[in-house]
């Protein structure tokens, strides 16, 4: 249970580091070469969750400026990841802190696995 627990946080430092690389080094990011730009290029992609992606029209579709976000641009998706593999992760520490270890033991591991798991995908991102 603790190395799933770890696994997650991995994974959520590498959403981590996609949100920025995204956000503050997309030119020089590997995104700009995908094809979809309007999905991964952040000065475009935050439209897609409007009406023809036109702020004045309202929602794309029921909850797409909230809940539903993360299924509207790259940003938010990875967003979405990252918090769900924080929060699967911290569940799979606390089962194993509660049998075993001291919780405060493993939020320091799981945070040292986060960030670097962060810094060796986010200078991976770049072209």
């Amino acid at each position: 249970m603790i190395y799933i627990g770890f696994f997650l946080f991995f994974i959520a430092g590498i959403c981590e580091a996609i949100m920025d690389k995204l956000q503050f080094h997309y030119e020089n990011s590997i995104f700009r070469n995908y094809k979809n730009q309007l999905f991964w290029d952040p000065k475009l992609s935050w439209r897609n969750k409007y009406k023809n992606n036109d702020p004045l029209l309202g929602e794309k579709f029921f909850l797409s400026k909230s809940l539903l976000v993360g299924f509207t641009d790259a940003w938010h998706m990875f967003k979405l990841f990252r918090t769900f593999f924080i929060f699967a992760g911290a569940y799979f520490l606390f089962v194993t802190c509660v049998a075993k270890m001291s919780c405060l033991t493993l939020v320091v591991i799981a945070r040292v696995i986060y960030g670097l798991s962060f810094t060796l995908f986010f200078s991976k991102l770049e072209d």
